[in-house]
């Protein structure tokens, strides 16, 4: 039960932010929206314990750093720096994740997947082109920085979960790479919502979206921890 507790809150979490958008009830976001990543956080630490200490630690970033954005987002209707501050903590948080896959190939001795398949960076460099070019006209100058760079990092974190092809269990893989594409189905719909169009009943996907892929990434992190628990080098 000790080893559920965390993942039970991760629910009530879930339940709470679906409830606040069924019901329009913003107060219900302050409550549960950040106890997704706190209850995830919490999962993660204590079932990573015999991780060695660099994964711990940019697992424990991405995951702070994801908080910190959910927090900001929540005030984004405030006032545009809200917004700013929230895609500049989920790009710490990207970077977090790209050094954690990058960390756990590293100890399971793999070789970078794309090192044989290069052509399949067409395809991120492709879509992050059309998505760019899309919200291009509706951004400001320091918008127009500051997307390009969170967009590069968001497909570098994919680019690297891509990388980890290989790793055993086959389902550490999965769990973690579809949840790295949900997490660029989620961004893109808010800057497609915010920045081009108005999209129906947007929380709810953006939130199904992204919730599905912070779970898949964390619980797919912690599988490769079955098959063998990383100590120190």
């Amino acid at each position: 039960m000790k080893s559920k507790i965390f993942l039970i809150l991760f629910a009530i979490a879930a339940i709470g932010v679906f409830s606040g958008i069924a019901l329009h009830e913003k107060w219900l976001d302050y409550i549960f929206k950040p106890l997704l990543m706190i209850s995830l956080g919490g999962h993660f630490l204590l079932n990573s314990a015999k991780f060695e200490s660099r994964i711990r630690f940019f697992g424990v970033w991405a995951i702070l750093f994801s908080l910190f954005g959910d927090t900001f987002l929540m005030f984004a209707g405030n006032g545009p720096n809200f917004f700013i501050f929230g895609l500049s903590s989920f790009l710490v948080a990207q970077i977090g994740y790209l050094f954690l896959f990058r960390r756990l190939n590293l100890v399971e001795g793999l070789n970078p997947n794309l090192a044989t398949k290069p052509l399949w960076l067409l395809f991120y460099i492709a879509y992050g082109g059309v998505i760019y070019i899309l919200l291009f006209p509706n951004l400001d100058l320091v918008l127009k920085i500051a997307v390009f760079v969170y967009m590069s990092a968001l497909l570098g974190m994919s680019v690297m979960a891509l990388n980890r092809k290989g790793v055993h269990p086959e389902l550490s893989f999965s769990l973690v790479f579809i949840g790295s594409l949900l997490f660029i189905a989620s961004d893109t719909l808010i800057a497609l919502d915010k920045f081009l169009t108005p999209i129906p009943s947007d929380r709810f996907w953006v939130m199904s979206t992204y919730m599905a892929a912070q779970f898949l990434i964390v619980n797919g992190v912690l599988k490769q921890h079955e098959k063998h628990a990383f100590s120190e080098r």
